[in-house]
């Protein structure tokens, strides 16, 4: 399922990947690792909607996991490929950050500020300035 969506809007979720992404770090530095895994996950999100808008003219709107597919096209095999291991590891530690009763951990708030970033510098790469 998607959304058609303006494609100089594609700006905004990138503004919104950035700040998700300083919100994570933030509270990693702060031991707020759970905090910092969900602000990851978002960034994430964000930074994989801007490519969908800006090369598709929509986003994807069904779960998480299917975004990736959305933006496929835009990304050689190579980079899809790291950018899909990269997302699932996130998207894998989503429901246990967000709705379960257990808490994250230091490592797995590390690992979700290093993943999260790791997309959001793609993007920033296939996005104009």
């Amino acid at each position: 399922m998607s959304k058609s969506v303006s494609k100089n809007l594609y700006r905004n979720y990138l503004q919104k990947a950035e700040e998700m992404l300083d919100v994570a770090e933030y509270a990693a530095k702060r031991l707020e690792n759970n905090a910092a895994v969900t602000a990851s996950v978002h960034c994430a999100i964000n930074a994989i909607d801007a490519l969908a808008v800006f090369y598709l003219g929509k986003r994807h709107t069904g779960g998480h996991e299917g975004a990736m597919g959305a933006i496929k096209g835009p990304l050689s095999p190579a980079e899809f490929k790291e950018m899909s291991k990269q997302f699932g590891g996130l998207i894998a530690l989503k429901n246990e950050a967000e709705y379960q009763p257990y808490l994250m951990k230091v490592s797995q708030a590390r690992d979700a500020v290093a993943r999260a970033s790791r997309i959001l510098s793609k993007a920033k790469q296939k996005l104009p300035g």
